[in-house]
């Protein structure tokens, strides 16, 4: 059958660039752990279909060819060509849709150890840049008004405790997503007695999928990657854009090689590398979207939408979210702290007040007065109005100034209440920013940290053990990723 130029130029010619781009070697162990299985059947020529393909795959793979439909009968042919027997066998219980549904998997389980490892990255760096920044202080801000000072550690670390869950959600996903299609074939399964345990099991997957229709038909693994990098992409959107705020007021400064000149302008050192990150975030969370939008309203069954058509969105998807990630490492690497104007912030303004009602509210319950924080709130609001109406800021308050509305306290009191840094020292308790709090809290992260690394580790080594049989010569019975 000849096909329509338009069709050709729209749809084949792309996929096979896109599948000879970035699934091939995916085609090969899905191949390949086939062959074995049906060896081990004793399947006639499935042992040189295995040895062939071991062959093929060190080799250039041919340019597309508009009379052949795809990279699998494109395979086929130079495999029919060498042996027609072990061609033959390789097709025993075996269609395009049961091996395009487990190249889509092997290809996302990559992308997803690839993203999760720079999430652990991004993680590390967090926390080695909040280790040297425990003691500096910061005017945190709620509804885009300075709130409370706290310190840059603190900020850093509540990131990171959310990359946190945003790792542990990528591992849930792998344990949905590490599921084997092959041998459901076009939707059925087969007559022919497969071992779909061991295929799976030679493909570093946890177990086959155990309904054939679900195996080949389903997208929802696909909708819920999409989700977990729609989740950790707005959680770092949200931290670009504090990063670019303090960036615009000399708070922080980015490292020669992130930031951009003017052609007119001499003075400028634009953090561009931040721009370049909130970009790409954006642009992986509109191909989530399209993910989820090309699994919305379709058949259960195999059909184009979630399975080729969905793989540039994919690709999309993790290179944008990917490349984000890296960009905001290396800005979070070694980034200029201007702690001097931060802490010139804190003690300018207003954001400590909260521990001056605290103290009143302690004072009154130690002499057993009738007077709780909803009182002491109401004073120092009193106290603020009657500056604001005489022009002079917290920093100039007096004895006076409190007594004026009724709030009693000795200076040393009141005046050790008005200092940020013993704000943030008094805060003590579970999850606060006070320096010793934070100690601790940063070696419960770092241990969190090594023991999602070493999870990370674990499955990356048994997936390489994997690919390492199906690329080598072993049989089943030799091969250590078996075990």
């Amino acid at each position: 059958m000849a096909w329509h130029d338009t069709y050709l130029s729209t749809v084949l010619a792309p996929d096979y660039a896109y599948a000879r781009a970035h699934l091939l070697p995916h085609l090969f162990d899905a191949l390949s752990a086939h062959a074995w299985m049906l060896d081990t059947l004793g399947v006639a020529g499935a042992a040189n279909a295995l040895t062939l393909l071991r062959e093929l795959r060190g080799q250039p793979f041919p340019a597309y060819d508009p009379n052949i439909e795809d990279v699998f009968f494109t395979l086929d042919r130079q495999l029919s060509s060498r042996d027609a027997q072990a061609a033959g066998a390789l097709r025993t219980a075996l269609s395009r849709n049961d091996l395009d549904m487990t190249i889509y998997r092997l290809s996302a389980r990559t992308r997803l150890m690839r993203a999760t490892l720079r999430l652990l990255t991004l993680r590390l760096t967090l926390l080695d840049l909040a280790e040297r920044e425990k003691d500096t202080l910061i005017v945190a801000y709620t509804h885009h008004q300075p709130a409370q000072p706290t310190t840059l550690a603190h900020y850093l670390c509540g990131l990171e405790n959310v990359l946190a869950r945003d790792v542990e959600r990528l591992f849930s996903a792998l344990g949905r997503l590490n599921l084997c299609p092959m041998g459901a074939v076009a939707l059925g399964g087969t007559s022919f007695p497969i071992d779909r345990d061991l295929t799976a099991t030679l493909l570093g997957f946890d177990r086959p999928i155990e309904n054939t229709y679900d195996a080949v038909s389903t997208s929802d693994w696909q909708v819920e990657l999409a989700g977990s990098v729609t989740t950790a992409a707005t959680t770092l959107s949200r931290a670009v854009h504090d990063l670019l705020f303090w960036a615009s007021r000399g708070l922080i400064s980015l490292a020669d090689g992130l930031v951009q000149g003017s052609s007119v302008m001499p003075q400028k050192r634009n953090p561009v590398a931040l721009e370049h990150a909130r970009t790409k975030l954006s642009k992986a969370i509109g191909a989530c979207g399209s993910i989820v939008l090309s699994a919305h309203n379709v058949p259960f069954g195999d059909i184009n939408d979630p399975g080729p058509d969905m793989q540039p969105p994919l690709h999309t998807m993790w290179q944008e979210f990917g490349e984000a990630v890296d960009l905001l490492t290396v800005t979070l690497l070694s980034p200029g702290i201007n702690r001097q104007q931060w802490q010139a912030e804190a003690e300018g303004g207003e954001a400590a007040v909260t521990e001056l009602a605290d103290a009143l509210t302690r004072s009154a319950q130690t002499e057993g007065g009738q007077g709780g924080f909803r009182e002491a709130h109401a004073a120092i609001k009193a106290l603020l109005a009657r500056l604001h109406e005489q022009g002079r800021k917290l920093g100039q308050v007096e004895g006076a100034d409190l007594e004026a509305v009724g709030v009693n306290l000795p200076e040393t009191v009141w005046r050790s209440a008005l200092d940020p840094a013993q704000f943030v020292a008094r805060r003590t308790t579970y999850g606060g920013p006070a320096p010793e709090t934070m100690t601790g809290h940063l070696r419960f992260t770092r241990q969190r940290l090594t023991t999602d690394s070493e999870s990370y580790d674990e499955a990356t080594n048994r997936f390489a053990a994997a690919r390492a049989a199906l690329e080598g010569a072993g049989k089943p019975s030799e091969t250590a990723a078996l075990d």
